[in-house]
This record gives structure tokens, C-alpha cells and sequence, in this order.
């Protein structure tokens, strides 16, 4: 009985139409190749984004401390009220006065925004500081160098500004506003297009920033670096300059050379870094255009060159 009725399913199933019709589909894909890293042109791009934020963030600081300072004004001096129940029954109570809640929401929508804009600007501030450590600042024009320079300059600057305004908001605004009865705890706002409405300044979390690296201390001093080299004589050439010269390698001073003269120094051999500096000039070894790398060896010569 088996044995028919498993014929009677291969014939049947044989002798069925096809109830479908199978289209192909194609798998392929344009090939495109997608940069892990960024490059130089993007560099330049988030320096800029920066500079904007940043430019946008100062005036959104004004309107903020500018309403914080109306609301402190507005709360004192606090409104004296006769007590409205037992338990405040024998002291004095105080009335929230009726503008102060107008001038803590525009200082609340205010806050929202500036750190709405403070968490895009660490984002692009975090973009050039790994380009920069990646060394695409070195395809920069002199201006971009100029402007990621300042770019950290202003986020060392930015991490103080956003201390300082949540001990104005959070510490003594939300003091004052909490004695005098004022309520706090209100929603943010919208802060505006394209940013997120979720940053709320009655938050104390809200306004840290990424911090910058600590310097690390356990790596071998720059000095050390490229000194396995054998024990050679360098001179440095300071005839064709009235005036003295600085002198460094591998970031360690080592005194400075006498104008019109030449100075033999003793040294070791293999690549390395040197800065030498006229007297006239106020820059210090290590800013951008002061150190010169390059390769020592026995009777090598810089011949330093002053401006007339």
C-alpha cells in the first residue's frame, strides 16, 4: 500500500503545471571605495564646522547668562506670605515672584541650546584632534594650521566656560529659585533645528565635556629617542647672524651660540630634531615651523640665516 501510494505523489507531482514563474535577480553592486580615514579636505572641513560652532555658541551664551542674571533679579528680594498651613504655622514663608518662572524658561531654552551645540562641537573638536594625531595636518595650508591650533585652544577654553556656567545655572540659579519657591523641573524647550531637544541644563551630567588626554608620563623622554648612534661632531654655523642663536636637539636646550660665530657641538649620530633660534625670534623650540629633522653625521653643518 506504501509503494502506491508514493507512486501515485511522484506521478501527480509530475504531471503538475508549474503554478509559478522564477525571475532571476541580480546581486551585483557599483564598486565604490569608502575612506576609513579621513584626509586633509576633511580636516579642514570639521575646522571649520568648529569655528562656526563655536562663533554660534558665543552669542547662545550671551542670551544664557544674560537670562540668568534677569531671573537672579527677579528672586530677590523674595516676597513675604502669611503661612497656609499647620506646619508653616509661626514662621515666614515666600511666594515665588510671578516673572521669575518667565525669565528660568528662557534661561532653561537658552542652556538647552548652547549645550546641544556644545555636544556637536566636541564631536567635530574630537574629529581634528585624531586627524591631527594621525598627521593629516601636515597637508594643511599655514592658515589651517593656524586655525586647529586655535581650535584646541578654544575647547581648553570651552571646558572652563561650561564649569563656570553650571555653577551659575545649576548651583546658584537652581538655589535660589528652589528657596524662593520656584519650580525647576520643567522640559527643555526645542533648541532649534537639526539639534537634539533632549539636553536639559537642570541636569549637572549634561554639561561635561570629553576632557582632554593627560599628557603620559611613562613614555621614554624625546631626548633619549636616536642616541644609540655613535658619538660624531656637528657645527652650527652662526657667522652670517649678528645676533644669538638658540639651541636644541630632540627638545633639549643646549645653550646658545654667539653671534658671527661658529660652534662645534658634540652629538650622536642619526636622525634627529633641531631648533635653532635668533634671539629676535619670540617663538618657542617645538611651534610650527621651528624644528628641522634630519639625518647627523660626523662634520654635518647648519648655517643659520638672519632676517635683515
Amino acid at each position: 500500500m506504501s509503494h502506491l501510494i508514493s507512486l501515485h505523489l511522484a506521478l501527480t507531482l509530475v504531471a503538475a503545471p508549474a503554478a509559478s514563474t522564477v525571475t532571476p535577480f541580480r546581486t551585483e553592486a557599483v564598486p565604490r571605495v569608502d575612506a576609513v580615514f579621513g584626509d586633509a579636505a576633511t580636516l579642514r572641513k570639521s575646522v571649520d564646522q568648529f569655528l562656526a560652532l563655536h562663533t554660534e555658541m558665543e552669542n547662545v551664551r550671551d542670551a544664557f547668562s544674560t537670562a540668568v542674571h534677569e531671573t537672579l533679579a527677579q528672586l530677590a528680594p523674595p516676597l513675604p506670605v502669611a503661612p497656609t498651613s499647620a506646619k508653616t504655622k509661626g514662621r515666614a514663608a515666600t511666594a515665588c515672584p510671578p516673572g521669575a518662572g518667565t525669565h528660568y524658561h528662557r534661561a532653561l531654552a537658552a542652556g538647552s541650546r548652547y549645550l546641544n551645540l556644545g555636544r556637536r562641537l566636541e564631536t567635530r573638536f574630537r574629529e581634528i584632534r585624531r586627524a591631527d594625531e594621525l598627521g593629516d595636518a601636515v597637508g594643511l595650508t599655514p592658515d589651517y594650521r593656524a586655525k586647529t591650533k586655535h581650535a584646541h585652544e578654544l575647547y581648553v577654553a570651552l571646558l572652563h566656560d561650561f564649569r563656570d556656567m553650571h555653577l551659575a545655572f545649576y548651583d546658584q540659579l537652581g538655589a535660589e529659585m528652589r528657596h524662593a519657591g520656584c519650580a525647576t523641573a520643567a522640559a527643555p524647550a526645542n533648541a532649534g533645528p537639526g539639534d537634539n531637544d533632549d539636553a536639559d541644563p537642570s541636569d549637572p551630567t549634561a554639561w561635561q565635556l570629553e576632557p582632554l588626554p593627560a599628557p603620559t608620563t611613562d613614555a621614554p623622554p624625546k631626548a633619549a629617542a636616536g642616541l644609540t648612534g655613535p658619538a660624531i661632531w656637528i657645527d652650527i654655523d652662526n657667522s652670517h647672524c649678528a645676533q644669538p642663536s638658540r639651541l636644541s636637539i630632540d627638545g633639549t636646550p643646549l645653550g646658545r651660540v654667539a653671534g658671527l660665530k661658529k660652534l662645534a657641538v658634540r652629538t650622536h649620530a642619526g636622525p634627529r630634531e633641531l631648533c635653532v633660534l635668533p634671539s629676535s625670534d619670540k617663538r618657542n623650540c617645538g611651534e610650527p615651523g621651528t624644528i628641522r629633522r634630519a639625518y647627523l653625521y660626523e662634520g654635518w653643518t647648519l648655517t643659520v640665516r638672519c632676517e635683515k
